[in-house]
């Protein structure tokens, strides 16, 4: 009888999550042994397809990726947003809302089958056992002690081991049987998406239009993640380094009905084509149909990341939402983080503290991030002023409490989640406080005066048809948005009634009516000149402010 093969460390999935802990634990412990379980024969593309600074620096300082990064994959110049009305034509147009020099922080559009494809020989090469094809049948956990059953080339092998760690992505093998996953459904998105031929180069259309378009910043536009954004959804536009371009919509499903389409690729163009300025880029463009994908419900989440020998990494935990590419961030603080946990268990010291403080930093960063920064989002998506100011909010934060530390304080990769840290309660709430008043803000300016065709171009297509747009009314609203908005549109009348008698913000209405009792010069004069009381008296002129009163002081009027 075979004996039993036994590991430390038994990786379930060999895709960026997975084979970035092989690669960690190889060369940090390389007495650790570890096996890496691959379902599929050779990656295929997939969506995380662009970096954030910190998910860019995961894979240049820690594991060493630099000469792969510029030599098979494209540099990233930051975020980019269009917005549009009925009178935008193409991009010359359209509001833009993006950086306009190079970016100094490096970050990355990726080919995540190449790149994946690379993490993983690069574990087999640091050690690690793979076994590929192999799909996993079951796992038998214990304390520390478990045991992982395969098949591989028609046969069935089950092997121990001391730790397992479940990155097997959306699929989520350990999470589902454990019963651990929820599905968000306070965040009820959804995407579409698939890679184009031929997408025309935003930055010759720039020169070639030339004037604004064609003089405003240092950078490239095209090597941006470039975003169009609408009522209820937007659209990402990433280049990828082998000419092709990936292009996906994400929406609220509340607001967008696009998950109901009978033919999924003729709506998922139309809806892309209907943008004038997206459509100049896809002039002459051809999807690859057999690529298209789509995901009806996208966030979800563990309810525990981590056990005694057991752990989730990146999507097998939790996946939130695309807007910000944040994916790539959360799969590399997860791995940081259990890699570090591994070495302290190889080590000898006490694990229950260690899994406690994993749990608890991860699960309150997904919530802390979801109310602070995704909630409700999609309201104000079309909203250009509310949404640049909220992109230049969100990314300071993101940029003075955790890019900065890293790269400038601890000069390293840190393992602590964003807003997962407890001393971060400030910044979350702070976050939370005014996307919310965004989107009260959003609101109340549908309410008070939409835009019509923006809500129809917004729609028309999810529901079926590639005609003419629906009418405004069609999109249906949530009842707590109605509620919201008849409450700002009361305050508004309310302010607009105070402002016709005469007062003005502070100084208007009972405020003004208090400092005239107190202050019979300040009373409302009669048409003759004469005040309120005592007619035929002399009306007594407004007193003259004190120096102190005046604004600015002295010492800023500059004498």
């Amino acid at each position: 009888m075979r004996l039993m093969r036994r590991f430390d460390v038994v990786i379930l999935g060999g895709a960026f999550s997975g084979a970035s802990a092989a690669i960690l634990l190889r060369r940090e412990q390389p007495e650790l042994s570890v096996l890496v379980i691959e379902r599929a024969p050779a990656f295929d593309a997939k969506v995380g397809e662009a970096t954030t600074e910190m998910s860019a620096m995961f894979l240049t300082r820690r594991l060493a990726m630099w000469n792969h990064l510029e030599v098979e994959q494209l540099p990233k110049e930051g975020l980019r947003y269009w917005f549009a009305n009925e009178h935008v034509k193409g991009h010359a147009d359209a509001s833009e809302t993006g950086g306009f020099l190079r970016s100094a922080v490096p970050s990355f559009q990726l080919r995540r089958d190449a790149l994946d494809e690379h993490l993983l020989a690069t574990a087999v090469a640091e050690g690690a056992t793979l076994v590929r094809p192999a799909r996993v049948g079951e796992v038998t956990l214990g304390d520390l002690d478990h045991q992982v059953t395969f098949e591989h080339e028609g046969r069935s092998e089950t092997v121990g081991c001391r730790w397992v760690l479940d990155a097997t992505g959306k699929a989520t093998f350990l999470g589902k049987r454990l019963g651990l996953i929820d599905r968000n459904e306070e965040h009820p998105t959804a995407a579409i998406w698939c890679r184009w031929k031929s997408v025309r180069n935003i930055d010759d259309l720039a020169a070639r239009t030339g004037g604004g378009l064609a003089h405003r910043g240092l950078g490239s536009r095209r090597l941006s993640t470039n975003h169009y954004m609408g009522f209820g959804y937007w659209i990402w536009v990433i280049p990828l380094g082998n000419g092709e371009t990936s292009i996906g919509v994400v929406y609220d499903t509340r607001l967008i009905n696009l998950s109901e389409s009978r033919d999924r690729m003729r709506d998922f163009c139309a809806f892309l084509r209907d943008i004038p300025a997206l459509a100049e880029l896809l002039e002459g463009a051809e999807p690859r149909a057999e690529d298209l994908r789509f995901y009806a419900h996208l966030p979800y989440v563990t309810r525990q990341y981590m056990g005694p020998g057991w752990a989730l990494l990146g999507d097998a935990a939790a996946f939130l939402d695309p807007y910000y590419s944040p994916g790539l961030d959360h799969a590399a603080f997860s791995v940081e983080a259990t890699a570090e946990i591994i070495k302290a268990d190889r080590a000898g010291e006490p694990l229950d503290e260690r899994i406690k403080e994993h749990n608890g930093a991860f699960l309150r960063s997904y919530h802390r991030f979801f109310q602070g920064v995704y909630r409700d989002k999609y309201y104000c998506m079309g909203e250009q002023d509310l949404l640049s100011a909220s992109f230049l909010m969100d990314t300071a934060q993101y940029y003075l409490f955790v890019v900065i530390p890293a790269y400038r304080v601890h000069k390293r990769f840190m393992w602590m989640p964003v807003l997962g840290h407890p001393g971060a309660s400030l910044n979350y709430r702070f976050m939370r406080s005014y996307n919310r008043r965004f989107k009260t803000i959003a609101l109340a300016r549908r309410r008070l005066g939409a835009d019509p065709h923006d809500l129809s171009r917004a729609a028309h297509v999810g529901r079926g048809g590639v005609g003419p747009p629906a009418p405004a009314h069609a999109i249906a609203v949530p009842a707590t948005g109605r509620a919201l908005a008849a409450i700002t549109h009361a305050a508004a009348s309310s302010a607009r009634a105070r402002e016709s008698r005469g007062g003005v913000g502070r100084r208007g209405g009972r405020a003004h009516s208090r400092r005239a009792r107190r202050d019979p010069a300040r009373r409302p004069r009669s048409a003759g000149g004469e005040s309120g009381r005592g007619r035929g008296r002399a009306a007594r002129p407004p007193p003259r402010r004190r120096r102190s009163d005046r604004w600015p002081p002295r010492a800023l009027r500059g004498g």
